[in-house]
């Protein structure tokens, strides 16, 4: 995430899903983390219903999931494969229609 911190064309968001979101701030400041989390644990079981955790996804511009997967470590392999596919989906994704907002 720290590779990504200065560009406006990737964002990080956590869905939390603790029961007691009063655990995600203490969490946070012990492990030193700044990215975006939200308390999401109804959105996450009832809505999205996810089961294994952590996922991650990624979501193109047009909010379309590109990528989808269960799982991490803190390997090299894992971390380039991430880095290759976020570059992947920019690449791939379509230039706004003219006239159109950006996101």
């Amino acid at each position: 995430m720290d590779e990504y911190k200065n560009r406006t064309d990737v964002q990080f968001i956590t869905l939390n899903m603790d029961e007691n979101p009063g655990v995600i701030e203490p969490f946070f400041k012990e492990h030193q983390f700044s990215f975006t989390v939200l308390p999401a644990y109804t959105y996450v079981t009832e809505t999205l219903k996810v089961q294994g955790i952590p996922q991650n996804w990624i979501v193109d511009g047009n909010a379309v999931v590109r990528l989808k997967g269960i799982g991490y470590d803190s390997t090299e392999k894992w971390e380039t494969g991430m880095r290759d596919a976020i570059e992947k989906v920019k690449t791939a994704e379509p230039a706004p229609a003219a006239g159109s907002s950006s996101r």
